[in-house]
């Protein structure tokens, strides 16, 4: 049914008024039978009062006008009722009880006036309550209108057992409106997984139903992209609602953008990109883990770039960071998907190679990673040519944990720079 309109329950609840003054003058002075004119102010009585049943009716979920409605309809029908037990006695049957009349009517009058006595106070107490709760309503429209997040409520919608199995929009505010890209007006009534099928593909159903079976609230984050929310990450936090539910919903791509960020900065050098000792440390763990079940080998690179100083120092500083990414690209280019090239910082850099068979193996990726740097690195107008030192031990041949293992790549780099730099060097070599 459509609302009615406060003005439109207003104008009906004084009509109520207008209706009950010309029906009760009727009933009391001209009505003594049931035929001829009489009959016409009967049908006048029997109109008003119908009209005033139709109006309490409308305005029934408005306690105050309904009251008003129902109390006027009462005394309508009490003063009606007056008559026809006036006219009743009048008839040579009752006749006798003509006398009594008065005695009747007076008491009707007393029993009529001690129940809108004991109907009063409740009659209060049921207008307070309406206009607590048409307070308490307004209140919530405020507040749910004026949220920056969104808000939904849902009833439920039960299958044969009783078990609810779906929902239909009862409110959205103005922001889900907004998100939803929709009239709400248009989603009044429609079953949710019907206008959002999405939520049956991400499961997010499941959850629901899951809210009202429970009782137990549920929080998530979740990534929508859809044909209503496009690539969109959202807070979600439903409770259950009578059969239904209320969700409370609000954008955290910017957030979540932001943490992505974060997280990127504190695992990865700024200049190049590339992974830097903290996730090299949780790389080279997880690689050493593996080794043990797959009973493979894990190769550790230590490089350096030969003469880097002289080249910052000769040619600037921005040369010198461009020779840096120029070093990365290449070393990134020699190595497969699953191996992780870290720059450790200043000009060393590392690299970490999981499920190697043999040394031998390691040893030839070493030589093509010194092959490659040493081409020349366009910086600016001119060609650079710079070479590399490279340390190589192995997992578990050369030590059992991470700090071990970067000992001695790092003593065997060294001593690659004491030979003439350029090359690469196996640390089971130095320990022989």
């Amino acid at each position: 049914m459509k609302s009615v309109s406060p003005a439109l329950q207003s104008s009906r609840a004084g009509l109520s008024f207008l209706l009950f003054g010309p029906a009760a003058l009727v009933l009391l002075m001209q009505p003594t039978r049931l035929s001829g004119l009489d009959a016409a102010a009967w049908l006048v009585a029997l109109f008003c009062a119908a009209l005033l049943m139709r109006f309490a009716y409308i305005l029934r979920k408005k306690r105050r006008q309904a009251t008003i409605s129902n109390l006027l309809l009462g005394l309508l029908l009490f003063f009606a009722a007056e008559r026809l037990a006036g006219i009743a006695l009048r008839s040579p049957q009752l006749s006798s009880l003509m006398p009594y009349l008065p005695w009747i009517q007076a008491v009707t009058s007393i029993a009529l006036t001690l129940c809108a006595i004991a109907a009063f106070p409740r009659i209060q107490i049921a207008l307070a309550q309406a206009a607590s709760a048409r307070k308490e309503h307004a209140d919530f429209v405020a507040a749910a209108e004026s949220s920056l997040d969104d808000f939904y409520i849902f009833d439920g919608i039960p299958d044969a057992s009783g078990a609810i199995v779906d929902f239909r929009f009862r409110y959205l505010n103005a922001n889900a409106e907004m998100r939803l890209k929709i009239n709400r007006e248009d989603l009044y009534g429609k079953v949710l997984t019907e206008v959002r099928p999405y939520m049956i593909s991400s499961g997010l159903i499941h959850h629901y139903r899951e809210i009202v079976r429970t009782g137990v609230p549920f929080v998530a984050e979740i990534f929508i992209d859809d044909d209503r929310i496009k690539a969109t990450w959202i807070n979600v936090q439903a409770v259950k609602l009578g059969d239904g539910l209320a969700v409370t919903s609000r954008d955290i791509t910017a957030r979540k953008q932001l943490d992505d960020q974060v997280r990127y900065l504190a695992h990865h050098d700024q200049l190049t990109g590339l992974p830097n000792r903290t996730l090299m440390q949780d790389r080279l763990n997880q690689a050493i883990l593996r080794a043990d079940r797959s009973k493979n080998k894990v190769a550790v690179f230590v490089l350096d770039i030969d003469r880097f100083k002289h080249v910052n120092d000769s040619l600037g500083h921005s040369c010198g960071d461009a020779l840096l990414v120029s070093v990365s690209n290449k070393l990134l280019s020699c190595v497969r998907k699953s191996d992780t090239v870290v720059r450790m910082g200043g000009d060393e850099f590392l690299i970490v190679m999981p499920e190697v068979k043999n040394l031998e193996d390691a040893m030839q990726c070493g030589l093509q990673l010194v092959e490659r740097t040493a081409t020349p690195s366009l910086l600016g107008d001119q060609e650079v040519a710079v070479t590399i030192s490279a340390g190589l031990s192995l997992y578990p041949d050369h030590g059992s944990n991470v700090g071990e293992l970067l000992k001695n790549a790092d003593t065997a780099m060294y001593l690659v720079k004491t030979r003439g730099r350029n090359g690469v060097q196996v640390y089971t070599d130095i320990a022989s």
